[in-house]
C-alpha cells in the first residue's frame, strides 16, 4: 500500500496557536506604541511559525510509505504490521514521522486488541494504533513495525491511515491520509493444548485409521520393510538382490495407507442474552477453538480425509484432503462463524451427506448436552438421531466433564507457523 501525493493538511498545535497570539500581540503593540524592538520580536516569532509550517508540509510531501499486513494469524499470537518508509527529498532529512493506523472488526461482536507498543487493551469495535520513525536521511529508506496481539477470533479490517509530523518545532502538525484499498486480517481461533490421549477419544481405534475408512489404491502403498517369502505372496514383491545374497526368497512388505473419514461439526449455540463473559458464550468459543486445534493437529496425515461443518448464523461445510488451502479454508470458516440461539444442525448434516458417498464418523463439538438438543425440536434433530442410531456419533459437551477430557492445561498447542507453512 503506497501513500498517494495529495490531500496534504497542516494544523497548528496548541503551542503554535500560542506563538501566533504572541506574534500578533507584539506586532499590534509595537505598531501602536512605536516600539521597533517589539515589532522585531513579533516578526521573528511569526517567521518561526511560518518556517514550521513550510518545513512540516515539505516533510510530508517527501515521504513515501508502503504497508505490509499479514493476511492470517492465530488469536493470542503476535502479528507484525510492517511499514517501509522512504525519504524522496534529495537534500532535506525527515524526522519525527508518525504513522497512525486504524483497525476495525467486521461483524456484530466487539473484539479486544492488544498492542505491544503502549496501546492498551480494550473491548471496542475500532482502535487507532501508532508507530513512527525518528530520523530519515535524504534518499534513504527504513522499516517501522507494529506488533499486535488479537485476543479474539474474527475478521479485522485495516482501513485509511495517515502519516504525520510535527517537525521541526512542534508548532503545527502536517499529515496525509492513505486513499488506497482496505486490507483484511483473518484471526483464527486460539489453539488449545490437547491431552496426550486425544486421538483415542476420536472414533478411530487404530492410530490414524477409522473403522469406517476405505482402502485406497496400490499407488498409496508405502514401503515398510523386508521379510521372508510366505505362501501366497506375489512374485512381483520379491526383492531379488537380497534373495541372491542370502539364498532364501525375501519379499518387500508394504503398509497400505487408509483414509480417516471423520467430520467435525461445531454447534454454535449461544443464547441471545449471553454476554462475552458469560459461561454460555465462553463454552461456544471453546468449541470453536477445539475444532481449530483438532484440524491443525490432524493436518498433514497421509491420505487423511477430514470434513468440517459449522452450524451458526450461516451453515458452512468444507472437506477434502488437507492441503494448505483446505486447512486455511477451514480456519477461515471457524474465524468468521457467528453464534446464534437457533443453529440448524440438520442442515449441516445434510450438507455433509451430500458432499460424501459414505457417511463419515461424526464428532459434534457443542456447548450443550445432546439430550437438550434432542428434546428441543424433533424436526431439527431427525438426522442427528439417525447418526446416533448408527453408532457413528461422538457428542462432546464442552459445558460438562468432556471439556477436561479434551483440553489440557495451557494456552496453545502446535505452532501457528508450523501449521500453516509445513
Amino acid at each position: 500500500m503506497v501513500l498517494q501525493r495529495r490531500n496534504t493538511r497542516n494544523r497548528l498545535t496548541r503551542l503554535g496557536w500560542q506563538f501566533m497570539l504572541i506574534g500578533m500581540f507584539g506586532l499590534l503593540g509595537g505598531s501602536l506604541n512605536g516600539l521597533n524592538l517589539l515589532i522585531v520580536v513579533a516578526a521573528m516569532t511569526l517567521a518561526v511559525l511560518l518556517a514550521q509550517w513550510r518545513v512540516s508540509r515539505s516533510t510530508i510531501e517527501s515521504v513515501r510509505v508502503d504497508r505490509r499486513v499479514p493476511s492470517e494469524v492465530f488469536a493470542g499470537k503476535p502479528a507484525r504490521v510492517r511499514y517501509q518508509v522512504s525519504n524522496q527529498h534529495r537534500l532535506m532529512p525527515l524526522w519525527l514521522v508518525c504513522l497512525s493506523d486504524q483497525i476495525m472488526r467486521t461483524g456484530a461482536d466487539t473484539q479486544a486488541i492488544e498492542s505491544t507498543d503502549n496501546v492498551a487493551t480494550a473491548a471496542i469495535e475500532s482502535r487507532t494504533i501508532h508507530t513512527g520513525v525518528g530520523l530519515l536521511l535524504p534518499n534513504q529508506a527504513t522499516s517501522a513495525y507494529l506488533d499486535l496481539t488479537f485476543e479474539r477470533r474474527g475478521r479485522y479490517r485495516l482501513g485509511r491511515w495517515r502519516v504525520s509530523t510535527t517537525a521541526p518545532f512542534a508548532l503545527s502538525t502536517a499529515w496525509r491520509e492513505s486513499t488506497d484499498e482496505e486490507e483484511f486480517v483473518d484471526v483464527y481461533p486460539r489453539l488449545l493444548n490437547l491431552p496426550r490421549s486425544w486421538r483415542q477419544r476420536l472414533p478411530t481405534k487404530v492410530g490414524n485409521v477409522s473403522s469406517s475408512a476405505h482402502r485406497q489404491g496400490h499407488a498409496d502403498e508405502v514401503f515398510f520393510g523386508l521379510r521372508e517369502y510366505r505362501r501366497g505372496d506375489s512374485r512381483r514383491h520379491i526383492h531379488w538382490r537380497t534373495t541372491a545374497r542370502i539364498g532364501d526368497l525375501v519379499v518387500r512388505q508394504f503398509e497400505q495407507q487408509r483414509r480417516l473419514d471423520i467430520c467435525f461439526l461445531v454447534d454454535s449455540y449461544c443464547p441471545a442474552s449471553a454476554a462475552e463473559n458469560d459461561p454460555a458464550h465462553q463454552n461456544v468459543e471453546t468449541a470453536i477453538s477445539l475444532a481449530a486445534s483438532l484440524v491443525v493437529q490432524l493436518f498433514g496425515g497421509s491420505g487423511s480425509q477430514i470434513m468440517l461443518s459449522v452450524a451458526g448464523q450461516q451453515n458452512e461445510t468444507c472437506g477434502g484432503g488437507l492441503s494448505r488451502e483446505a486447512l486455511r479454508r477451514m480456519l477461515q470458516i471457524l474465524a468468521r462463524v457467528q453464534t446464534t440461539a437457533t443453529p440448524d444442525l440438520d442442515q449441516s448434516l445434510e450438507q455433509v451427506a451430500k458432499a460424501v458417498k459414505h457417511l463419515p464418523d461424526l464428532v459434534v463439538l457443542s456447548p450443550r448436552p445432546l439430550a437438550q438438543v434432542l428434546a428441543s425440536d424433533d424436526n431439527q434433530s431427525s438426522l442427528l438421531r439417525q447418526w446416533q442410531q448408527r453408532g457413528r456419533l461422538n457428542w462432546v459437551n464442552l459445558s460438562g466433564r468432556d471439556a477436561a477430557n479434551w483440553i489440557a492445561e495451557g494456552s496453545s498447542s502446535k505452532s501457528s507457523d508450523e501449521a500453516l507453512h509445513e
